[in-house]
């Protein structure tokens, strides 16, 4: 029998351990993993109007845009997304006041949500773990606007598969290929006019159930990251390729923005949600390369409605493990809410709109407060007794707008109360026509607010590539 020496069979085991990663490196030589980490935000809008009443209460949606992992879809927008009602916070006392002042009983309390299955295409079952709290009505897609024309620029054409957006150019669009581009969108988050409209009754009673409006979007952040296994990668594009001049690049981001509280210099993150192709179908940019720039203008809200105002570039985009390369692009698109009234320049400067029905409102809660005051009857020398003065004159006010001034001061409480009492009327009127011409008028305009995870679209300097 042979005996080994320690040394010999310490060396065996090494050479053994060697070979076997030697083999498993062979094995997963050229392959990536493909992973969505966790922090990525998947926006999802419900699918039906859900009355908000215990914990555990189901939420079903539906995504609204593609999710990529590196250089590929893993799960599609249009696939099936199933949670819960996770938490339903009070409502504090301060916010049940100023509801009540309002004449609203029933303030809404915050409501946290989970999602916690996508089902994909070929019917498979992803389990996540993710966190919402807050979600966004009648979501749209706002375009850089052409100031010497005033229409918005065509975006480019929705693409498939493999090709991202980054490969287009934003000239070689048209119209009706933007429309389809954001028709699916519309789809999902345009709830009819009849679901809205009773929504919107229910909500003005005095005490009225909390929905989650059916076509909310929520961004739902994942708490831990979803791996679909290695894969072969799309093939690399040589060191220094760049995106196409003027092309579109679709991202998130990172860095919150308030024209508000970020001033002129506030450095800018974001992260790209689509990779990026050369015209030959090799990866130039993967999903999750870091795009960094700066704030170059912010200018906040002022009295008077004067709303506020931001622009940022983008000066560099960093591809994970490797060197950051210059890349100069402006916003031009962002997904938002179309109460926000947000709108772009052609340069990619956000700003705050007025609404063109404003002072409508004012002007109404002035008339209700004039109706509402009434008149005397004067005296016409008919020899009746308020012309003798046996009898006091009468005042009368306008039923319609008494009750148009209650609802201003106080909402569907007031138009009882004002139509029981005039003096009461004139009060809720009066305190109407104050607030909704402070509101509307004279008060501090809205401040411009793109939260973290924001999708945005970037649009590349035309021309050459800025050097290294």
């Amino acid at each position: 029998m042979v005996r080994l020496r320690a040394p010999v069979i310490v060396s065996i085991i090494a050479a053994v351990l060697g070979a076997g990663r030697l083999a498993f490196a062979q094995a997963d030589a050229g392959t990536v993993e493909i992973v969505v980490p966790a922090g990525r935000a998947i926006r999802v809008a419900i699918d039906r109007t859900v009355t908000v009443k215990d914990l555990g209460q189901p939420v079903s949606g539906t995504l609204v845009d593609d999710v990529y992992a590196y250089d590929r879809i893993v799960m599609a927008a249009g696939s099936h997304v199933v949670g819960h009602i996770n938490e339903i916070d009070p409502v504090s006392r301060g916010t049940r006041i100023r509801a009540m002042l309002t004449g609203s009983l029933s303030p809404s309390r915050r409501v946290v949500l989970r999602f916690d299955t996508v089902f994909v295409a070929d019917g498979r079952a992803i389990p996540v773990r993710t966190l919402v709290t807050g979600g966004a009505q009648r979501v749209r897609r706002q375009l850089a606007k052409d100031e010497k024309s005033g229409a918005d620029e065509a975006a480019p054409p929705a693409q498939s598969g493999l090709v991202a957006s980054g490969t287009q150019k934003v000239g070689e669009a048209v119209s009706a290929a933007k429309q389809q581009a954001h028709d699916a969108l519309a789809e999902i988050t345009g709830p009819d006019k009849m679901d809205r409209l009773k929504t919107a009754v229910v909500s003005h009673l005095p005490y009225h159930p909390q929905f989650l409006q059916k076509g909310t979007v929520y961004n739902a952040e994942l708490e831990a990251p979803v791996s679909f296994g290695r894969v072969t990668p799309v093939p690399r594009a040589a060191p220094g390729t760049s995106p196409a001049p003027e092309s579109v690049l679709a991202a998130r981001l990172v860095t919150a923005l308030d024209s508000a509280k970020t001033p002129r210099g506030t450095a800018v993150e974001a992260i790209l949600t689509e990779p990026v192709f050369s015209a030959d179908h090799e990866l130039i940019m993967p999903e999750g390369t870091k795009l960094e720039g700066e704030v170059t203008f912010a200018k906040p809200a002022r009295s008077w409605h004067r709303n506020g105002q931001l622009r940022f570039l983008v000066e560099r985009a960093q591809p994970p493990a490797e060197d950051p390369a210059p890349l100069l692009a402006s916003l031009y698109s962002v997904d938002v809410s179309q109460a926000d009234g947000v709108a772009l320049d052609d340069e990619g400067g956000a700003r705050v709109t007025n609404s063109k029905t404003r002072f409508v409102a004012p002007a109404l809660a002035i008339l209700a407060l004039q109706g509402s005051r009434g008149h005397e009857h004067h005296k016409d020398s008919d020899g009746d007794p308020y012309d003798l003065g046996t009898a006091p004159a009468p005042v009368s006010g306008n039923f319609g707008s008494q009750s148009l001034g209650g609802f201003f001061g106080f909402g569907l409480v007031g138009v009882g109360l004002s139509l029981a009492s005039r003096p009461v009327g004139v009060a809720f009127a009066a305190v109407g026509a104050v607030r909704i011409t402070y509101r509307n008028i004279v008060g501090k305009g809205r401040e411009l607010s793109f939260p973290a995870d924001t999708p945005i679209q970037i649009r590349l300097a035309p021309g050459k590539p800025p050097a290294p």
